[in-house]
């Protein structure tokens, strides 16, 4: 019986880092030796092959035609004096090879190409005659599958996967973040403030906010925050490569890890398919309640379908590719501490679409557009825990997501040691929070410890407006030549114009909090005493900024068993404030990237690899929405007999007109600005004003002396083949900060110096939190005053000395040894997996804090004071000590296949956070420093979450009766087991009024609890 595994081979096209997998045909296709010097790029793979004769004998002036079995496109090469051959920068997947050469017979074979690599065969053909001798002998096995020897030129690690063989064989979510998470070092961030951190990934020891995401080139992360990125339907995507680390110098403005999509395109086939998609509260489970959420209230109703539609316009030449997809999603969530039950409801469709056209051999052009914009609409009521009774009356908020995206791209080869590509494109995005009526103040009570709303009809504090825009040029070019062994230089530049309109202003004008007095209140108002805070806050306007890069990279074939690669990155990075000055100017960045790879045997079975990196990540155009604020808080003592306060929107009486005076922008900051007694029957505690609404002069934000955030990465590896379908290997990976990118208040050095020069009334001008400088900490910090010196005219340029700032660098460092198998699927089944213990340890977590939640990158709370930044030395929070990842599939009988994914942690590490007992300044932000009960607690030193454990299993069943198409019927159930593990506790020792908090170390979240997805696939 003639067995093809071949063509079964080829529809499985998953890849660990670990090696690459690829179909050949066996003798006539083998392993090459030797490679062909290799780059890597964003949307692309490269096909190199050397031809031989059976007894091993390279041959030149060999005929390669190689043809997309896609889309047509023909690519006719021959053979150099050493038998090799490349084809540079094509669309990834299968591809007709066709050799001819004088005195052998023809051979045809369908090969794989992969993206960002050069994947790599050798094609042995027979002598003229001998291939049907041999044939005879051979009875009905004819063709067998091999795989493919480990990639001799890559030193990159993580995962590549083809999105439709991945759904068709693994459970998985339905998202870039879910493929991101099955990476070796991916591990899903956390907060227990801020949901925009949950499910992010954490790689390789960094930040959720220090990730690159690409779709065709396009750069689409958040430049806000720089967590996470637009949000594309899952069908639209082809490939998914994750580089967690070790890449080359075409890549930056990234720290963790580098997620890079392709889009799927049109075919010289017609292709019809839709796609359905439901989970709903039938099909789910609940979590425990927290003191937080009322976790058995919580339903999800996610419902899409999806039509897919491509094919030719000119067969061979020109293709189209569309998407479409509808959505009706709703979720409801009820909140204890918020006395809130929501609803959120969205239903906007998805557009995407592709146009690919080979113009003529060798030269390419494509252009993608996708439509991401969508709204959410919230309803929130009401909610008593104790009862509960749900309210009647709804608080509307609308949040408007997305935008629209194009990107268009041209690659041309015009010599065979030639390539050149050109891109442009556009990125747009929107984080809009439009209240229902923002007339009405938002009003909290946290005077029991706990935050409760008391505004029944306003649940939001801030109406705000982010829209974003990417505008991106890049060109590349590849120069393939012979001089002491093959290279391929690969260099080009790649430039970003960034803009924002981000503004924020409280609803109603105001927010208000009840508190109540302590012995160590930050305001010094008696225990017992209550008080209220009035907040004003309006910010922001357009920010602009740019990010520019050039770079070269080399990859050398030295000999037939060692490649290097040698490449430098140069990133240029600016941002401006609100008046168009630029704030932040970071010239001449130079990166280097090294590494090899090196074939001890020079089989292609083993392979000894390793690198160093040097990353940059850009700062944040965040960091300019903060340069012209109206901001200052108002503290008014409790009446006698307490405060009355409206039982509907929560204010209180009699307090009036009492801050009308705040609200003039021209009032003056500073303590003496604080009006001195009482007005009318409410008393003044006090104020802080900290911007006056005025834009703060460019020159003053940043140290002159400011070096960009950038870590260091070194990388050692080796990896072996195992025969035809296993492979493995094991990574050492090391990461460290350089200097970092932080805001700091200076305003306590500026008056120690006029202290020491007996220079008086500066602290009316500086009083604690008027100069916030984006400095290196624990640097010189070299820097111009915002405002002159009393008596002075000119605003001076001060340094202080490293060892007199008081702080030491910022430090963050990550060892992980990474443990990685593949088992390839052969039709009948497949496993792939990684086993990462690990260590994160420092002072910083990194741009983002999920301490607190804080999404202001490069601007996060740590180091704004010198209290703040005691007892941060740790365990940090993306610290997993152990990671097992186990994923692949199992074909029970012809048309039915059976997925699992299973996914082991170790625990988060916790310390305490409490109310500072020595630094005023520290104290004032609340419970955020690492003390509790006045005693310092270092980061995470206290105790660890739990280990967690999650298995997901699938089922595809292939309908066999007789239908149009082919359909197949999806079920995965998410969480097996249902394991209830917490992944997030309480990390809040101490209550602002310094007592000790009762929640401390109580879970605020669980793992996703069970849940069934099912859906359909049926394609014509």
């Amino acid at each position: 019986m003639t067995m093809n595994i071949k063509q079964l081979l080829l529809h499985s096209t998953m890849i660990g880092s670990a090696a690459l997998m690829a179909v050949v045909a066996v003798p006539a296709v083998t392993l090459l030796t030797p490679s062909v010097a290799s780059a890597q790029d964003y949307t692309n793979g490269t096909l190199a092959g050397v031809v031989q004769g059976t007894d091993g004998k390279v041959l030149s002036g060999a005929a390669v035609t190689v043809r997309s079995a896609a889309q047509g496109a023909t690519r006719n090469v021959t053979t150099g004096a050493n038998g090799t051959f490349r084809i540079p920068l094509i669309p990834t997947g299968r591809y007709d090879v066709v050799v001819e050469a004088p005195g052998y017979d023809t051979l045809s074979e369908q090969v794989v190409v992969s993206l960002g690599d050069s994947s790599s065969f050798t094609f042995t053909l027979a002598a003229q005659g001998a291939a049907s001798a041999d044939a005879s002998n051979l009875g009905d096995i004819v063709v067998v599958g091999v795989r493919q020897g480990v990639d001799f030129t890559r030193t990159t690690t993580g995962l590549t996967v083809d999105i439709e063989e991945l759904t068709k064989q693994v459970p998985v979510g339905r998202s870039l973040t879910a493929v991101t998470l099955l990476a070796p070092t991916a591990t899903a961030g956390g907060s227990a403030s801020n949901s925009a951190f949950a499910g992010q990934p954490s790689i390789g020891g960094a930040s959720v906010g220090e990730n690159a995401f690409y779709v065709n080139g396009l750069n689409t992360t958040n430049f806000d925050t720089y967590v996470g990125s637009v949000t594309v339907p899952f069908d639209f995507y082809k490939t998914i490569e994750v580089k967690t680390g070790g890449y080359p110098a075409e890549f930056g403005r990234a720290l963790g890890g580098v997620v890079n999509a392709v889009t799927k395109s049109g075919t010289n086939e017609f292709k019809l398919a839709l796609h359905g998609n439901y989970t709903g509260p039938e099909l789910e489970e609940t979590s425990p309640d927290t003191f937080q959420s009322a976790n058995r209230l919580t339903e999800n109703r996610v419902a899409d379908y999806t039509l897919e539609l491509g094919g030719p316009i000119i067969r061979d030449r020109l293709f189209f590719y569309g998407l479409a997809q509808g959505r009706d999603n709703e979720s409801r969530f009820a909140s204890i501490t918020g006395n809130s039950y929501s609803i959120d409801k969205s239903d906007d469709p998805f557009y995407g679409a592709k146009i690919d056209a080979n113009l003529f051999e060798g030269h390419r052009v494509e252009f993608t557009y996708f439509d991401t914009s969508r709204e959410i609409e919230r309803n929130t009521y009401t909610f008593n825990n104790r009862t509960g009774v749900i309210g009647t009356t709804p608080n509307k908020t609308t949040f408007q997501q997305g935008g629209e995206n194009y990107v268009g791209r041209y690659t041309g080869s015009f010599t065979d040691w030639l390539t050149v590509s050109a891109a442009y494109g556009v990125n747009e995005d929107s984080n809009n929070t439009l209240p229902g009526d923002p007339s009405l103040s938002l009003v909290q009570d946290v005077r029991s410890g706990t935050t409760q709303r008391l505004s029944t009809t306003q649940a939001t504090g801030s109406q705000s407006i982010i829209d974003t825009r990417r505008e991106f040029y890049r060109a590349d070019a590849d120069v393939y030549f012979n001089l002491f062994g093959d290279h391929h230089v690969r260099f080009g530049i790649d430039n970003e114009q960034l803009e924002e309109f981000k503004v924020s202003r409280r609803n109603g004008g105001y927010n208000y909090i009840y508190r109540r007095g302590s012995a160590n209140d930050a305001r010094g108002v008696a225990a017992g005493q209550d008080y209220v805070q009035v907040t004003v806050g309006t910010f922001g306007g357009t920010i602009k900024g740019e990010n520019r890069a050039w770079y070269i990279q080399d990859s050398w074939d030295v000999n037939d068993q060692l490649n290097v690669q040698v490449g430098l990155r140069n990133d240029s990075f600016a941002a401006e404030n609100l008046a168009g000055d630029k704030s932040v100017e970071l010239n001449d960045n130079y990166a280097l990237r090294a590494g090899f790879s090196y074939d001890p045997t020079g089989n292609r079975v083993d392979r000894i690899f390793g690198s160093y990196g040097r990353y940059f990540v850009p700062p944040a155009l965040n960091l300019g929405f903060r340069s012209g604020d109206l901001f200052f808080n108002e503290y008014f003592n409790a009446p006698a007999g307490g405060f009355q306060i409206d039982p509907v929107t929560g204010l209180p009486a009699a307090l009036g007109s009492q801050i009308t005076l705040a609200s003039n922008p021209g009032y003056r900051t500073g303590p003496s600005a604080c009006p001195a007694g009482g007005r009318g029957t409410v008393g003044v505690v006090g104020c802080e004003v900290n911007g006056n609404g005025s834009v703060e002069p460019a020159i003053s934000k940043s140290a002159l002396n400011l070096d960009p955030t950038s870590e260091d990465e070194f990388i050692l590896g080796y990896e072996r083949q195992f025969g035809d379908l296993w492979s493995a290997g094991v990574t050492l990976t090391h990461r460290r900060l350089n200097n970092t990118s932080e805001d700091i208040a200076v305003d306590s050095y500026i008056n120690a110096l006029c202290a020491r020069e007996g220079i008086a009334g500066c602290e009316d001008i500086y009083f604690g939190d008027y100069q916030y400088l984006i400095a290196n900490p624990g640097r010189d910090l070299v820097f111009r005053l915002r405002d002159p010196l009393p008596g002075e005219t000119t605003a001076r340029v001060i340094t202080v000395a490293a060892q007199d700032t008081g702080y030491v660098k910022a430090v963050r460092e990550y060892t992980g040894l990474t443990f990685q198998f593949e088992r390839a699927f052969d039709g009948k089944w497949g496993l792939q997996g990684s086993y990462v213990i690990s260590k994160n340890i420092g002072n910083y977590e990194g741009t983002v804090l999920s301490d607190n939640g804080q999404t202001d990158a490069g601007s996060t709370i740590l180091f704004d004071h010198i209290g703040l930044a005691d007892n941060q030395y740790g365990l940090l929070p993306n610290h997993r000590a152990h990671q097992i990842k186990l994923f692949g599939s199992y074909q029970v009988f012809d048309g039915l296949l059976v997925g699992a994914n299973l996914r082991v942690q170790s625990g988060k590490p916790y310390g305490c956070l409490g109310v500072h007992p020595t630094d005023a300044d520290a104290a004032a932000y609340g419970v955020s420093s690492r003390f509790c009960q006045g005693i310092g607690v270092p980061r995470g030193s206290r105790f660890n979450s739990e280990w967690t454990g999650n298995l997901d299993l699938s089922l595809r069943y292939t309908v066999p009766v007789s239908l149009p198409g082919d359909l197949v019927l999806r079920a995965d159930i998410f969480n097996v087991f249902n394991e209830k593990g917490q992944t997030e506790l309480y990390e809040q020792g101490d209550l602002a009024s310094g007592a000790v908090d009762p929640n401390y170390g109580k879970p605020v979240a669980y793992q996703q609890p069970r849940f069934m997805r099912i859906g359909f696939d049926w394609a014509f």
